[in-house]
């Protein structure tokens, strides 16, 4: 029998940040920039206030891209919660992965449990659910000498069996993009369009698989287009998405419990 799926498998923040502050290389709060540990005791009450009240949900930019498949968030890209994924991937803060990796798996926990097709695969053994991370691109992996998303991915992973999820690093980029900061839903959409593609040593893992793409932050959607759109035209049957946090944008992002978004 396999192992239940669950929301909330993961540690929760509280949990993560208490850990986080015992480590001894960390000097500064990630988010405040503050001497003390790596989130101090008011950034981690302000990123609590950023988590969606009841655990994580099914969240759309405004507008919704054509081609965007459903995406689980576990809260706002907002206050100290938007400055540490910023310090993560930017400042080279490898020390929130604990803390990150968990939130990410709490939506990732979220995604499965609402999908029926994953839990219909569990059920008849029919193979694992590809987890896929978003590429960097080549210049930024040079840069950073790691891919932020693969770490937080293994972490949020960590708890399933090889026959549930498998980590694949299925997509790479196939050309280069503009600096995404400043541009329009419009402008990303068009940047972004056929950037990515199957690597080959994977296109014969894709025809016929479930594959749940996993990013830091949803924003215009523009980028899991392109990421699903890569997985489909490879022979995916099904792709769906989980990301750490979700922008507010035009009034807000709509979100809506995880029950009543998927039983629409």
């Amino acid at each position: 029998m396999f192992a239940p799926i669950r929301p909330g498998m993961h540690a929760p923040l509280t949990q993560s940040l208490r850990a986080l502050a015992e480590l001894a290389l960390p000097s500064s709060c990630a988010a405040c920039r503050e001497p003390g540990p790596g989130v101090c005791a008011r950034c981690s009450a302000d990123a609590r206030d950023a988590l969606w009240a009841g655990g994580p949900r099914w969240s759309s930019p405004d507008p919704r891209p054509p081609g965007l498949p459903p995406v689980t968030s576990t809260g706002r890209y907002a206050g100290a919660l938007a400055r540490l994924v910023a310090a993560a991937k930017d400042d080279d803060r490898r020390d929130l992965v604990p803390v990150l990796g968990d939130l990410l798996g709490e939506a990732v926990d979220a995604a499965l449990l609402q999908w029926p097709a994953a839990q219909a695969a569990w059920r008849d053994r029919a193979g694992p659910v590809l987890v896929v991370p978003v590429p960097s691109s080549r210049a930024a992996r040079r840069r950073r000498g790691d891919a932020p998303m693969t770490l937080l991915a293994a972490h949020a992973v960590c708890d399933y069996a090889p026959t549930e999820v498998m980590l694949t690093d299925l997509l790479r980029p196939r050309r280069r993009v503009a600096d995404q900061a400043g541009l329009s839903a419009t402008q990303r959409a068009v940047n972004l369009e056929h950037s990515m593609q199957v690597a080959s040593r994977w296109q014969h893992a894709v025809p016929g698989a479930l594959c749940l793409v996993v990013d830091d932050v949803l924003t215009t959607g523009a980028t899991l287009v392109e990421a699903a759109r890569a997985l489909r035209r490879a022979g995916a049957s099904e792709v769906r998405c989980a990301v750490v946090c979700a922008t507010q944008r035009r009034g807000g992002a709509t979100t809506s419990s995880l029950h009543s978004a998927y039983s629409r």
